[in-house]
């Protein structure tokens, strides 16, 4: 009867163990389709983008900035991966915020993503006198995610034109955009911030990804 019984237990623990393999398996196997038209714009290198990898590669900012990113990392994945976005736009708060959830600049903006009043507002933000959801990392990461995602439908998916966007404003974008007859982000004539704003975040994730992968990949969601 003991042998029995054990050998019953040991079946019965087999088959959750097959169970819990196929599950995984299928759970992982599911793939994302990414809305990005061009999946090279997070690779390449010229000389507007040496220029930042040279002063992030000498510096400790990335590095910083990824051990402050570790808590944040899997949620935002998570959320991003919902809106099917690039999984590289998970680390723009390098670049906003150095991953300081309560970070403010100059011009008032506020949180992870650094979100002005108006436009933290227009993406379902509270922002009042006696509370503040830009600071609220969780909220705000939702509110970015549906920023991103609306800027990339409105720039077709170039990110690199989105992420100009995300800075200097879509409607400064387009309008230049128009008058200068171009969608190729590096023959445009910006403003100084929203120029240098793309070679800046991808020199960031460059270095993130050769110096420090090991704090880049930790608690990514690969999708």
């Amino acid at each position: 009867m003991r042998s029995y019984n054990k050998n019953n237990f040991y079946t019965a623990l087999l088959l959750l163990l097959v169970f819990v393999f196929v599950q995984s398996c299928g759970v992982s196997s599911r793939r994302v389709k990414i809305k990005d038209n061009k999946r090279k714009v997070w690779s390449q290198y010229n000389a507007r983008i040496a220029k930042f990898y040279k002063i992030y590669n000498s510096n400790q900012t990335v590095k910083s900035s990824l051990k402050k990113a570790q808590p944040y990392l899997p949620y935002i994945h998570k959320v991003f991966r919902r809106y099917q976005l690039p999984p590289e736009l998970v680390y723009l708060p390098m670049l906003e915020s150095a991953f300081n959830p309560k970070a403010v600049s100059r011009t008032g903006a506020r949180g992870l993503w650094q979100f002005k009043k108006a436009t933290g507002e227009e993406y379902g933000l509270n922002v009042n006198w006696y509370r503040d959801e830009r600071n609220d990392w969780k909220k705000s990461t939702h509110a970015a995610a549906r920023y991103l995602k609306k800027l990339g439908e409105r720039f077709n998916y170039n990110w690199e034109l989105a992420l100009a966007g995300y800075n200097g404003g879509p409607t400064y974008l387009s309008k230049t955009m128009k008058k200068q007859h171009s969608w190729n982000y590096w023959n445009l004539k910006l403003k100084k911030e929203p120029s240098q704003y793309v070679p800046k975040f991808l020199a960031m994730l460059r270095v993130a990804k050769k110096k420090y992968p090991k704090l880049f990949y930790k608690g990514a969601k690969r999708y």
